[in-house]
Parts: structure tokens; sequence; C-alpha cells
């Protein structure tokens, strides 16, 4: 199961990145973080349909099991609008890249254009902590609860 997560974590979170980079780049004039939230939450359906169907097997009840996922993506859309703020107000993909540019000899990064604007190594870190978040909880939500087969004394 953890590797049907995985790989379907890894498609999913392309999916978003892919679409999230996207808007970020046409969409200059709205916050990234606004873009997140919006997209984020058009996301969520998405992402439960697609685990159950490669990782946990399609629910009898499809719309109760969203209901009882909905939570775990309203609240990893929360930390990663808040971290995707936070990211943004401290210019952290320009603190990435000048660091790059400083201090590996390898990278020919050109130095940004005042009028480009990216969020990738922002995404990447609110990628992983999302990831993370709604990995545990969607475990514990989502695995089958085994019958306990105790006899009684």
């Amino acid at each position: 199961m953890q590797f049907r997560f995985g790989c379907n974590g890894i498609l999913s979170n392309v999916l978003f990145m892919v679409a999230y980079n996207y808007a970020v780049e046409y969409l200059e004039e709205i916050p990234a973080s606004r873009i997140y939230l919006v997209l984020y939450f058009f996301f969520i359906p998405i992402g439960h349909a697609m685990a159950s169907i490669f990782v946990f097997g399609w629910p009898e009840r499809y719309f109760p099991s969203l209901l009882s996922n909905f939570p775990i993506g309203l609240t990893a859309m929360a930390i990663g609008g808040a971290l995707t703020a936070y990211l943004d107000r401290v210019d952290f993909n320009e603190i990435i890249e000048e660091w790059i540019r400083d201090n590996l000899t390898f990278s020919h990064m050109p130095p940004r254009n005042a009028d480009e604007k990216s969020e990738f190594y922002s995404s990447i870190i609110v990628l992983i902590v999302t990831s993370v978040w709604t990995y545990v909880l969607s475990v514990y939500i989502n695995t089958p609860k085994a019958i306990s087969e105790k006899k009684e004394l």
C-alpha cells in the first residue's frame, strides 16, 4: 500500500505543481498564496478520487468517504497556504537562487529579471510539508480497521 500511495502521491503532486506554477506565471497580479488555496481546494476531490482508484480501492459509498477525507485536504490547504504566504513574504525563491549562484560553482543560473515571478523552490518546501501531513492522516483515516478477535472470558 505504501508503494501505491507514494506513486499516487507523486502523480497527484506533479499534476498540482504543474497547474500551480502555470497559474502563478500567468496570474501574476494574484498573490501566490491565494492561487495555492483556490487550486488546492479544487484538487481535494481529484486527489481523493485518485487515491480511491490507485491506493485504497473505490469505497462503497464515495461521497461519505470524500467528506471524511475533506478535513485532511482543508488542513493541508491551510498549512500550505500559510507556508506559501510566509515563503513569498520572505522572498524564499530569491534567497535560494542567490545562494545557488553564490555557492555552487557549477551553476550558471542567471540573475532573475525584476518582472519574472517563480514559486519553484517554495512550492517544493510546501509540497514536502503538506505531503507528509496528508500521508499520515490519509493512512490513518482510510486504512480499513482490523476487527479485533478477542475471545470473551
